[in-house]
């Protein structure tokens, strides 16, 4: 009770430095800052190459991005997500429903949706729980489109885990943040809950946190169809180095 007024008090607060800001700034395309747009149609269009990536322990076995988190997507879901461009849920939640609907995974059953869980301390920083919000934009442009049964539970919370993610060095990091800290909050079988649940997130990297995401809900006694994405990063690659033979060695990760 006492952590969702806090969140929206500080949601207020947020929203009103925003609007300041936006009255002294013309605000850009938050990937490239081209004037007078909030996501132009590049930047929009590199968000439509889809990302396909492993996620064991779904019923499709996968996961999908809109697109791969590197230039001007690097930048739109930051400005996003840790600089309160909020005019962003729109096109992003868009862009997500698109992504779903889309991908042929949908059968006509009712629909849950499922947003990421974020700490205490990131919703505190941040002013809001940024994926709860846009998944409810995401379900509202779903009916839109005409898939009438859809509902938004926020299922998964954080339990003892700290640190804000980007300010981990790296994905192995991020993942070891949140093992064994992600909890469900109510039980399938205790809710007679029967829907195809999708889970919502907006990057994932190596993949573990989405993982355990995906275990927690288990868990709890759902069957988790797939999950939907802003931005999947890509793997790094290493050039092969040249042996002292002069055969190349095979390429290992840093």
């Amino acid at each position: 009770m006492l952590r969702d007024v806090f969140v929206r008090l500080a949601s207020t607060a947020a929203a009103l430095a925003r609007l300041a800001r936006d009255l002294m700034i013309p605000r850009g395309c938050a990937g490239c800052d081209m004037p007078d747009r909030v996501l132009c149609g590049d930047c929009t269009a590199l968000m439509t190459e889809h990302v396909r990536f492993d996620l064991p322990g779904t019923l499709t076995g996968e996961g999908l991005a809109c697109g791969a988190y590197r230039g001007p997507v690097r930048h739109a879901v930051l400005q996003w997500k840790d600089h309160g461009d909020e005019e962003c849920d729109g096109p992003f939640s868009r862009l997500l429903a698109d992504l779903l609907t889309g991908s042929g995974r949908l059968d006509g059953r009712p629909l849950l949706l499922v947003p990421a869980p974020s700490t205490s301390r990131s919703m505190h920083e941040r002013g809001r729980w940024h994926m709860r919000q846009l998944t409810v934009r995401m379900a509202s442009r779903l009916k839109r489109d005409g898939y009438g049964d859809i509902a938004v539970v926020p299922l998964l919370r954080t339990v003892g885990a700290g640190g804000k993610s980007v300010q981990m060095s790296g994905a192995a990091q991020r993942a070891q943040r949140l093992d064994g800290h992600i909890a469900v909050t109510r039980r399938a079988n205790a809710t007679g809950e029967r829907r195809q649940v999708v889970l919502v997130d907006d990057i994932v990297t190596s993949g573990a946190t989405m993982r355990y995401c995906v275990d927690a809900l288990r868990r709890g006694g759902y069957d988790v169809l797939t999950a939907v994405v802003l931005a999947h990063t890509p793997l790094r690659r290493v050039d092969p180095e040249p042996a002292a033979d002069g055969n190349c060695r095979s390429p290992h990760p840093r």
